[in-house]
């Protein structure tokens, strides 16, 4: 299992920049990067903002050999851009460290992204590759990707089994209808612990879902 990464990045190196930065009422949606080739990467994404002017700007964007425009969404357009070859180095670094990109936000401020990280090595090394090329890395959020086993948003196995217990119980519910030591007693542990396993799933939960 992997590392679910979401990171602002502001580098000299990343592609479609040039194109945002002339157009100021612009935001771009990356929806997919296409990798079955690297060397050829193709990206899907949506424009919202003055469309005409982002699309005369791609041609002028050192980054971008050609691009087509697809069907229009309300407000925006969507773009299919493949970039240059040989691509930039902080993209072949992404490729090399077998990194899922899974969506992006391009604005004047850099690049807003969310990837799947093989792990904390990788994650670390693409950091410090785009540090040391004068780009700045900052991480916001880091989530491990459950496997279709492990408990939803990141909860651990006893924090799981303790809410669902204490909502079979009716722990949530108004007026509660079970308290901490009946919520014990069907996990087999003391009240307190069952309060803190309860109060550390919430939290976990809530910090995952919203």
């Amino acid at each position: 299992m992997g590392l679910i990464a979401e990171f602002q990045l502001d580098s000299p190196d990343l592609p479609l920049t040039d194109a945002v930065a002339a157009v100021s009422d612009i935001t771009l949606y990356i929806e997919r990067i296409l990798v079955v080739d690297p060397d050829r990467p193709v990206v899907l994404c949506r424009a919202v903002g003055a469309i005409d002017d982002f699309s005369e700007a791609l041609t002028c964007d050192p980054t971008v050999e050609a691009y087509t425009t697809m069907d229009g969404t309300n407000g925006g357009a969507m773009y299919r851009i493949r970039l240059r070859d040989p691509p930039l180095p902080i993209y072949r670094k992404y490729v090399e460290l077998g990194t899922t990109p899974l969506g992006g936000i391009v604005t004047v401020d850099g690049w807003w992204g969310r990837a799947r990280f093989p792990d904390r090595e990788a994650l670390a090394e693409y950091r410090a590759f785009c540090t040391e090329r004068g780009g700045t890395f900052k991480l916001e959020r880091l989530t491990r990707e459950s496997s279709t086993d492990d408990p939803p948003f990141g909860l651990t196995d006893e924090q799981y089994e303790a809410l669902v217990a204490a909502h079979e119980a009716g722990y949530f519910a108004v007026p509660r209808e079970a308290s901490t030591e009946e919520i014990g007693d069907r996990l087999g542990v003391s009240a307190p612990s069952a309060s803190e396993r309860l109060r550390r799933g919430i939290d976990r939960l809530l910090e995952n879902a919203l």
